[in-house]
């Protein structure tokens, strides 16, 4: 907190592909809901050199195309300073990967390209490459939520609650997105699933572990800044900068005092 009392939060958003210019203009409108204190101040970064994720509080990792993101983030050592900023306890920070962000944060990844998939790892899942196929099956559907935060915002626009509806939904934008194909620890928090007719079993699309995030769809390419609240909402009680009284009101949907 600075010392006008007003709590700072510094995100950046990796911009080398994907939907990086939506992901900032997400956050900046979520940040802007009456869940938030005013006395929160958010600044949004491009990151494209390593030493730019030094003073963050948060990272998202956009989709795209994740030969192309391996490359680059082989590329001036960006994948092992990355590593070691993810992994530092030293000051937590939350990181939430979208499609191709789900591949780089994944522990394992099923049909991995020869010579290897870049890998950041941490979260306790084994996805799979284009789980869905390639470009032409790109579609949109109906996300099952399973987190208290998310059900308790979604179909709202962030400007009320509705936590009664268990069954509440958002709507996700899948393109040539992987999915989560085994959750290989009990420490994974399950946050979306999707059905399919051709399965049994729901698809797992949205995982959380520690300080990090995944989803196989692509929040920011809707309207509604759901996500990008959640995100910022565990960026507040990751790093401590949330007082306690805020989270609670914040999950329990009441506008922030």
């Amino acid at each position: 907190m600075s010392e006008t009392g007003v709590t700072q939060l510094r995100i950046g958003v990796l911009a080398i592909q994907g939907a990086f210019f939506e992901h900032r203009a997400a956050l900046l409108k979520a940040a802007k809901n009456s869940i938030f204190s005013k006395d929160i101040d958010i600044e949004v970064k491009d990151i494209r050199e390593p030493d730019q994720l030094l003073d963050l509080d948060g990272l998202i990792l956009p989709g795209g195309e994740s030969t192309t993101m391996s490359l680059f983030l082989r590329s001036s050592n960006f994948e092992d300073v990355l590593k070691e900023w993810v992994a530092s306890k030293e000051k937590p920070k939350v990181v939430w990967g979208t499609c191709a962000g789900l591949i780089l944060l994944s522990n394992g990844i099923e049909a991995q390209k020869e010579g290897g998939q870049s890998k950041i790892g941490g979260i306790d899942v084994t996805t799979s490459r284009n789980f869905f196929g390639r470009q032409v099956n790109s579609f949109e559907t109906k996300v099952n939520l399973h987190n208290k935060f998310l059900l308790g915002h979604c179909g709202t626009a962030l400007n009320g609650c509705s936590n009664s509806d268990t069954d509440a939904g958002y709507h996700g934008v899948f393109i040539r997105a992987p999915a989560v194909v085994s959750v290989d620890s009990p420490n994974v928090e399950v946050l979306a699933t999707i059905d399919l007719p051709q399965r049994e079993e729901p698809v797992v699309v949205g995982v959380a572990q520690d300080n990090l995030i995944a989803t196989a769809f692509h929040p920011e390419l809707t309207e509604d800044p759901l996500w990008h609240a959640y995100f910022i909402r565990q960026i507040l009680e990751r790093t401590k900068k949330g007082r306690k009284m805020e989270i609670e009101a914040i999950d329990n949907c009441l506008p922030s005092q």
